[in-house]
Protein backbone atom coordinates (compact mmCIF):
# COMPACT_ATOMS: atom_id res chain seq x y z
CA UNK A 1 0.00 0.00 0.00
CA UNK A 2 1.18 2.78 -0.88
CA UNK A 3 0.55 6.81 0.75
CA UNK A 4 0.99 10.04 -1.54
CA UNK A 5 0.36 12.89 0.97
CA UNK A 6 -1.09 16.56 -0.50
CA UNK A 7 0.74 19.31 1.49
CA UNK A 8 -1.90 22.05 2.26
CA UNK A 9 -0.73 23.89 4.74
CA UNK A 10 -0.61 27.44 4.46
CA UNK A 11 -1.78 30.94 5.99
CA UNK A 12 -4.16 32.28 3.61
CA UNK A 13 -5.02 36.01 4.35
CA UNK A 14 -8.83 36.97 4.73
CA UNK A 15 -9.37 39.91 6.46
CA UNK A 16 -11.06 42.52 5.69
CA UNK A 17 -12.48 45.55 6.70
CA UNK A 18 -15.86 47.15 7.75
CA UNK A 19 -16.58 50.40 6.61
CA UNK A 20 -19.22 52.48 8.52
CA UNK A 21 -20.87 55.57 8.36
CA UNK A 22 -23.86 57.72 6.60
CA UNK A 23 -24.22 58.99 3.38
CA UNK A 24 -21.57 57.38 1.48
CA UNK A 25 -23.85 54.07 -0.20
CA UNK A 26 -24.09 56.44 -3.50
CA UNK A 27 -20.68 56.70 -3.92
CA UNK A 28 -19.45 53.07 -3.44
CA UNK A 29 -22.01 51.64 -5.52
CA UNK A 30 -21.02 54.20 -8.57
CA UNK A 31 -17.85 53.40 -8.15
CA UNK A 32 -18.50 49.88 -8.11
CA UNK A 33 -20.41 49.63 -11.12
CA UNK A 34 -17.88 51.56 -12.97
CA UNK A 35 -15.77 48.56 -12.37
CA UNK A 36 -17.84 46.34 -13.84
CA UNK A 37 -19.64 44.96 -10.64
CA UNK A 38 -22.55 42.64 -10.48
CA UNK A 39 -25.55 43.40 -8.01
CA UNK A 40 -27.53 40.95 -6.07
CA UNK A 41 -30.20 43.76 -4.74
CA UNK A 42 -33.17 43.10 -2.34
CA UNK A 43 -36.22 44.17 -4.26
CA UNK A 44 -37.61 46.90 -1.84
CA UNK A 45 -33.82 48.20 -1.64
CA UNK A 46 -33.76 48.40 -5.67
CA UNK A 47 -37.43 50.34 -5.40
CA UNK A 48 -36.10 52.73 -2.73
CA UNK A 49 -32.65 53.66 -4.77
CA UNK A 50 -33.33 52.66 -8.21
CA UNK A 51 -31.37 55.34 -9.59
CA UNK A 52 -28.44 53.47 -8.19
CA UNK A 53 -28.71 50.42 -10.12
CA UNK A 54 -28.78 49.79 -13.82
CA UNK A 55 -31.11 46.60 -14.93
CA UNK A 56 -28.23 44.75 -16.87
CA UNK A 57 -25.91 44.29 -14.29
CA UNK A 58 -28.78 43.89 -11.47
CA UNK A 59 -30.37 40.61 -9.75
CA UNK A 60 -33.32 41.69 -8.28
CA UNK A 61 -34.03 39.46 -4.98
CA UNK A 62 -37.47 38.89 -3.04
CA UNK A 63 -36.35 38.58 0.23
CA UNK A 64 -38.02 36.36 2.27
CA UNK A 65 -37.67 33.19 3.85
CA UNK A 66 -39.59 31.40 1.65
CA UNK A 67 -36.89 32.32 -1.07
CA UNK A 68 -33.99 31.60 0.73
CA UNK A 69 -34.33 28.07 -1.39
CA UNK A 70 -31.79 26.45 -3.92
CA UNK A 71 -34.41 27.58 -6.21
CA UNK A 72 -33.26 31.39 -5.75
CA UNK A 73 -29.34 29.88 -5.80
CA UNK A 74 -29.64 28.54 -9.08
CA UNK A 75 -31.49 31.97 -10.48
CA UNK A 76 -28.85 34.15 -9.51
CA UNK A 77 -26.21 31.40 -10.74
CA UNK A 78 -28.13 31.94 -13.91
CA UNK A 79 -28.29 35.49 -13.87
CA UNK A 80 -24.71 35.54 -13.52
CA UNK A 81 -23.36 33.39 -16.32
CA UNK A 82 -26.06 34.81 -18.77
CA UNK A 83 -24.06 38.32 -17.84
CA UNK A 84 -21.09 36.96 -18.27
CA UNK A 85 -19.45 36.92 -14.99
CA UNK A 86 -16.15 35.80 -14.64
CA UNK A 87 -13.30 34.30 -11.92
CA UNK A 88 -12.36 37.68 -11.40
CA UNK A 89 -15.83 39.41 -11.41
CA UNK A 90 -16.67 40.83 -7.80
CA UNK A 91 -20.76 40.83 -6.65
CA UNK A 92 -21.81 43.24 -4.67
CA UNK A 93 -25.01 42.22 -2.25
CA UNK A 94 -27.03 45.24 -1.04
CA UNK A 95 -30.01 44.33 1.33
CA UNK A 96 -30.66 42.18 4.50
CA UNK A 97 -29.37 39.21 6.18
CA UNK A 98 -31.43 36.83 3.76
CA UNK A 99 -30.17 38.46 0.93
CA UNK A 100 -27.06 38.31 1.89
CA UNK A 101 -26.83 35.27 3.21
CA UNK A 102 -27.90 33.72 -0.20
CA UNK A 103 -25.78 35.98 -2.48
CA UNK A 104 -22.62 35.06 -0.33
CA UNK A 105 -23.68 31.49 -0.82
CA UNK A 106 -23.56 32.00 -4.63
CA UNK A 107 -20.64 33.70 -4.60
CA UNK A 108 -18.83 30.87 -2.76
CA UNK A 109 -20.18 28.45 -5.24
CA UNK A 110 -20.20 30.59 -9.04
CA UNK A 111 -17.12 29.38 -10.49
CA UNK A 112 -16.16 27.79 -7.17
CA UNK A 113 -15.59 30.77 -5.96
CA UNK A 114 -15.52 34.34 -6.67
CA UNK A 115 -14.90 37.99 -4.88
CA UNK A 116 -17.91 39.71 -3.12
CA UNK A 117 -18.72 42.76 -0.77
CA UNK A 118 -21.71 42.69 1.81
CA UNK A 119 -23.57 46.29 2.06
CA UNK A 120 -26.37 45.58 4.51
CA UNK A 121 -29.56 47.54 4.78
CA UNK A 122 -31.34 45.94 8.13
CA UNK A 123 -29.81 46.42 11.41
CA UNK A 124 -30.06 42.93 12.04
CA UNK A 125 -27.93 42.88 8.79
CA UNK A 126 -25.44 45.20 10.38
CA UNK A 127 -25.02 43.82 13.27
CA UNK A 128 -24.63 40.30 12.39
CA UNK A 129 -25.33 38.15 9.15
CA UNK A 130 -23.07 40.13 7.21
CA UNK A 131 -20.04 39.89 9.34
CA UNK A 132 -18.10 36.73 9.56
CA UNK A 133 -19.00 34.85 6.29
CA UNK A 134 -21.83 32.48 7.15
CA UNK A 135 -23.51 32.03 3.84
CA UNK A 136 -26.51 29.42 3.24
CA UNK A 137 -30.06 28.41 2.56
CA UNK A 138 -33.34 26.71 3.76
CA UNK A 139 -33.37 22.75 2.99
CA UNK A 140 -36.31 20.74 3.72
CA UNK A 141 -37.56 22.29 6.43
CA UNK A 142 -34.00 22.89 8.46
CA UNK A 143 -33.10 26.34 8.62
CA UNK A 144 -29.41 27.36 7.21
CA UNK A 145 -28.15 23.69 6.77
CA UNK A 146 -26.76 24.00 3.79
CA UNK A 147 -24.10 26.83 3.15
CA UNK A 148 -20.75 27.25 3.24
CA UNK A 149 -18.09 29.60 5.33
CA UNK A 150 -16.78 32.30 2.55
CA UNK A 151 -15.69 35.71 3.71
CA UNK A 152 -16.58 39.26 1.49
CA UNK A 153 -14.10 41.20 0.59
CA UNK A 154 -15.40 44.30 2.44
CA UNK A 155 -18.32 45.14 4.57
CA UNK A 156 -19.93 48.58 3.99
CA UNK A 157 -22.40 50.08 6.61
CA UNK A 158 -24.43 53.02 5.68
CA UNK A 159 -26.55 53.87 8.75
CA UNK A 160 -28.72 56.26 6.06
CA UNK A 161 -30.42 52.85 5.16
CA UNK A 162 -32.03 52.96 8.61
CA UNK A 163 -34.33 55.44 7.97
CA UNK A 164 -36.31 53.72 5.51
CA UNK A 165 -36.82 50.47 7.95
CA UNK A 166 -40.46 49.78 9.14
CA UNK A 167 -40.95 49.68 13.05
CA UNK A 168 -40.89 45.59 12.54
CA UNK A 169 -38.04 45.82 10.84
CA UNK A 170 -35.87 47.72 12.67
CA UNK A 171 -36.47 46.17 16.45
CA UNK A 172 -36.08 42.85 13.81
CA UNK A 173 -32.29 43.70 14.58
CA UNK A 174 -32.71 44.75 18.20
CA UNK A 175 -33.07 41.14 19.77
CA UNK A 176 -29.47 40.40 17.99
CA UNK A 177 -27.89 43.22 19.49
CA UNK A 178 -29.04 42.43 23.02
CA UNK A 179 -27.85 39.22 22.45
CA UNK A 180 -24.15 40.44 22.06
CA UNK A 181 -24.31 42.36 25.49
CA UNK A 182 -25.74 39.07 27.42
CA UNK A 183 -23.72 36.15 26.54
CA UNK A 184 -20.30 38.82 25.82
CA UNK A 185 -20.59 42.59 27.35
CA UNK A 186 -22.39 43.27 31.45
CA UNK A 187 -21.96 46.82 30.27
CA UNK A 188 -23.20 46.53 27.17
CA UNK A 189 -25.97 45.26 28.07
CA UNK A 190 -26.41 48.22 31.32
CA UNK A 191 -25.97 50.30 28.22
CA UNK A 192 -28.71 49.21 25.88
CA UNK A 193 -30.95 48.91 28.93
CA UNK A 194 -30.17 52.52 29.70
CA UNK A 195 -30.42 53.94 26.28
CA UNK A 196 -33.63 52.20 25.27
CA UNK A 197 -35.63 55.37 24.30
CA UNK A 198 -32.60 56.95 22.43
CA UNK A 199 -32.43 53.18 20.53
CA UNK A 200 -36.53 53.37 19.56
CA UNK A 201 -36.07 56.67 18.36
CA UNK A 202 -33.50 55.83 16.18
CA UNK A 203 -30.64 58.30 17.33
CA UNK A 204 -27.87 58.10 15.07
CA UNK A 205 -24.86 58.53 17.36
CA UNK A 206 -26.53 55.70 19.79
CA UNK A 207 -27.29 53.46 16.96
CA UNK A 208 -23.31 53.98 15.46
CA UNK A 209 -21.84 53.13 18.94
CA UNK A 210 -23.92 50.05 19.09
CA UNK A 211 -23.12 48.76 14.89
CA UNK A 212 -19.94 49.69 15.77
CA UNK A 213 -19.62 47.50 19.01
CA UNK A 214 -21.23 44.97 18.18
CA UNK A 215 -18.94 44.39 14.71
CA UNK A 216 -16.27 44.41 17.22
CA UNK A 217 -18.01 41.61 19.32
CA UNK A 218 -18.17 39.74 16.15
CA UNK A 219 -15.24 40.10 14.54
CA UNK A 220 -13.37 39.44 17.67
CA UNK A 221 -15.13 36.36 17.85
CA UNK A 222 -14.71 35.00 14.34
CA UNK A 223 -10.78 35.73 14.20
CA UNK A 224 -10.83 33.18 16.83
CA UNK A 225 -13.48 30.91 15.66
CA UNK A 226 -14.02 31.27 11.94
CA UNK A 227 -15.37 27.87 10.97
CA UNK A 228 -18.11 27.92 14.69
CA UNK A 229 -15.65 24.74 15.87
CA UNK A 230 -15.91 26.35 19.50
CA UNK A 231 -16.91 29.72 20.85
CA UNK A 232 -18.62 31.17 17.78
CA UNK A 233 -21.21 28.85 18.97
CA UNK A 234 -22.02 31.07 21.42
CA UNK A 235 -23.80 33.48 18.83
CA UNK A 236 -26.26 30.94 18.72
CA UNK A 237 -28.05 32.04 21.78
CA UNK A 238 -31.62 31.90 21.69
CA UNK A 239 -31.03 30.29 18.12
CA UNK A 240 -32.40 26.66 18.62
CA UNK A 241 -35.50 27.57 20.28
CA UNK A 242 -35.94 30.40 17.91
CA UNK A 243 -35.23 28.41 14.42
CA UNK A 244 -38.35 26.06 15.99
CA UNK A 245 -40.75 29.07 16.19
CA UNK A 246 -40.17 30.41 12.69
CA UNK A 247 -40.50 26.70 11.23
CA UNK A 248 -44.06 25.90 13.37
CA UNK A 249 -45.22 29.46 12.50
CA UNK A 250 -44.30 29.35 8.72
CA UNK A 251 -41.80 31.97 9.25
CA UNK A 252 -44.93 34.00 10.51
CA UNK A 253 -42.42 35.51 13.62
CA UNK A 254 -39.39 37.57 12.06
CA UNK A 255 -36.65 35.98 13.23
CA UNK A 256 -35.08 38.35 15.36
CA UNK A 257 -38.90 38.22 17.30
CA UNK A 258 -38.25 34.43 17.62
CA UNK A 259 -34.77 35.20 18.75
CA UNK A 260 -36.03 37.15 21.45
CA UNK A 261 -38.83 34.79 22.58
CA UNK A 262 -36.06 32.26 22.40
CA UNK A 263 -33.15 33.52 24.54
CA UNK A 264 -36.11 33.92 27.19
CA UNK A 265 -37.26 30.50 26.74
CA UNK A 266 -33.59 29.02 26.60
CA UNK A 267 -32.55 30.92 29.81
CA UNK A 268 -35.72 29.53 31.17
CA UNK A 269 -34.72 26.07 30.36
CA UNK A 270 -31.20 26.44 31.79
CA UNK A 271 -32.59 27.70 35.28
CA UNK A 272 -34.20 25.20 35.70
CA UNK A 273 -31.91 22.58 34.40
CA UNK A 274 -29.12 24.43 37.16
CA UNK A 275 -27.24 25.88 34.51
CA UNK A 276 -28.19 30.01 34.80
CA UNK A 277 -29.38 31.55 38.12
CA UNK A 278 -32.67 33.32 38.07
CA UNK A 279 -31.52 36.74 38.43
CA UNK A 280 -30.18 36.60 34.94
CA UNK A 281 -33.65 35.00 33.88
CA UNK A 282 -34.96 37.90 35.25
CA UNK A 283 -32.33 40.76 33.03
CA UNK A 284 -33.45 39.21 29.66
CA UNK A 285 -36.95 39.14 30.90
CA UNK A 286 -36.78 42.72 31.38
CA UNK A 287 -35.01 43.90 28.78
CA UNK A 288 -37.02 42.09 26.36
CA UNK A 289 -40.31 43.37 27.78
CA UNK A 290 -39.33 46.70 27.49
CA UNK A 291 -38.29 46.65 24.15
CA UNK A 292 -41.65 45.02 23.59
CA UNK A 293 -40.70 41.99 22.83
CA UNK A 294 -42.86 38.64 24.09
CA UNK A 295 -41.57 35.82 26.09
CA UNK A 296 -43.53 33.29 25.54
CA UNK A 297 -44.76 31.64 22.35
CA UNK A 298 -48.29 29.45 21.57
CA UNK A 299 -46.98 26.30 19.56
CA UNK A 300 -49.05 25.42 16.97
CA UNK A 301 -47.88 21.89 15.53
CA UNK A 302 -45.96 20.13 18.32
CA UNK A 303 -44.48 17.32 15.74
CA UNK A 304 -43.30 20.28 13.28
CA UNK A 305 -41.77 22.58 16.22
CA UNK A 306 -39.71 19.58 17.54
CA UNK A 307 -38.70 18.26 14.45
CA UNK A 308 -37.21 21.69 13.45
CA UNK A 309 -35.48 21.41 16.85
CA UNK A 310 -34.25 18.24 15.83
CA UNK A 311 -33.16 19.33 12.64
CA UNK A 312 -31.14 22.19 13.65
CA UNK A 313 -27.83 21.92 12.13
CA UNK A 314 -26.16 22.95 15.83
CA UNK A 315 -27.95 19.01 17.89
CA UNK A 316 -25.29 16.61 17.60
CA UNK A 317 -25.64 12.85 17.62
CA UNK A 318 -25.71 12.88 21.57
CA UNK A 319 -28.45 15.43 21.14
CA UNK A 320 -29.42 18.97 21.13
CA UNK A 321 -26.86 21.66 21.87
CA UNK A 322 -27.53 25.12 23.37
CA UNK A 323 -25.37 28.26 23.73
CA UNK A 324 -26.46 29.80 27.06
CA UNK A 325 -25.68 32.56 29.43
CA UNK A 326 -25.11 31.46 32.68
CA UNK A 327 -25.22 35.14 33.90
CA UNK A 328 -25.02 38.65 32.17
CA UNK A 329 -21.93 39.23 30.17
CA UNK A 330 -20.83 35.16 30.01
CA UNK A 331 -22.06 32.79 27.43
CA UNK A 332 -21.67 28.59 27.74
CA UNK A 333 -22.09 25.70 25.10
CA UNK A 334 -24.48 22.97 27.32
CA UNK A 335 -24.07 20.08 24.79
CA UNK A 336 -25.71 17.02 24.48
CA UNK A 337 -29.40 17.67 25.58
CA UNK A 338 -31.59 14.88 25.31
CA UNK A 339 -34.33 15.93 23.03
CA UNK A 340 -36.62 14.58 25.82
CA UNK A 341 -35.59 16.80 28.08
CA UNK A 342 -36.69 19.88 26.24
CA UNK A 343 -39.75 18.67 24.72
CA UNK A 344 -40.60 17.72 28.85
CA UNK A 345 -40.00 21.32 29.37
CA UNK A 346 -42.11 22.84 26.91
CA UNK A 347 -44.94 20.37 28.06
CA UNK A 348 -44.58 21.93 31.55
CA UNK A 349 -44.99 25.61 30.55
Amino acid sequence: MKTVKVNLKKEVDTSYEITIGSSFAKEVIEKMRAEGAFFMVDENVFELYSDLFTHDNTFRFRADEHNKTHESVVAVLGFLFREGAKRDSLLSIVGGGITGDVGGFVAATYMRGISFIQMPTTLLSMVDSSVGGKTGINFRGAKNNVGAFAQPEHVYIDMDFLNTLTDEEFLNGVAEIIKYGAIFDKDFFRYLEEHREQVIARDTETLSYIVKRCCEMKAEVVRKDEKERGDRALLNFGHTFAHAIETDSHHGVKHGFAVATGMYLETDYAVRAGEADKETLEAIGRILTDYGFALSYDIDDRELFFQAMQADKKAGKKGLSLALTPSIGSGKILKNIPQQSVVDYFNNL
